[in-house]
């Protein structure tokens, strides 16, 4: 690993793009089930006073489908295109997925509110259980896998990746707490209807 300013763009940018790429999937999944929903950086916003829970589930489900698409699309960019840069792109989208696995293991759900719990739900899966973190891990370990197999990475490269990704955690939690700052307050807070009894938000 070669630390530079292009490497640092790329890592990064990797970061951000993956982020809003989940946002987006949250809002196309909404506008598929008839929901008109705004993506920002690190937020999705419903833009409807109430929102039924079985439309809810979809729109959870599609930010789920949109961190799956942008990682698993840095994992075969990496293993295809054997470039300088492919390093950068793939630690920054593997970071999210990290940091749902962190949170997993830390608190026992990897996203906050019912978000795993609906997107569960609308795959007809028990909303109680941990599919989607465990596939989560899975897919993380997975371009953990790749990169060790296609790059054969040193000790030091290691630490200077667990290094970067600790920064990069930082970068998440500032874009979500910055962008809630700028847009909570252009929108209403939504009620979600027929909320099933139960259901564990930590």
């Amino acid at each position: 690993m070669k630390l530079n300013t292009r490497y640092l763009l790329l890592f990064f940018g990797a970061i951000i793009v993956c982020g809003y790429l989940h946002e987006i999937g949250h809002a196309v999944a909404g506008w598929i089930v008839g929901v008109a929903v705004a993506p920002t950086l690190a937020k999705e916003y419903v833009l409807q006073p109430e929102l039924a829970w079985n439309k809810a589930t979809w729109i959870c489900l599609g930010g789920v489908v949109g961190t799956t698409v942008a990682t698993l699309s840095a994992v075969l960019y990496f293993w295809r295109k054997p470039c300088p840069e492919r390093e950068a792109i793939l630690g920054g989208a593997l970071l999210p997925i990290g940091l749902y696995s962190l949170r997993f293991a830390l608190v026992g759900r990897g996203h906050d509110s019912f978000e795993w719990q609906a997107a569960q739900t609308a795959l007809d899966l028990p909303p109680a259980g941990h599919a989607i973190d465990i596939f989560f891990l899975g897919l993380l370990i997975l371009g953990f896998l790749v990169w060790i197999v296609c790059l054969h990475p040193s000790l030091r490269s290691l630490l200077g990746l667990a290094a970067l990704g600790i920064v990069g955690i930082f970068l998440l939690v500032g874009l979500q707490v910055g962008n809630n700052a700028v847009f909570d307050h252009m929108f209403r807070v939504v009620r979600t209807l027929d909320v099933p009894a139960g259901l564990d938000p930590r």
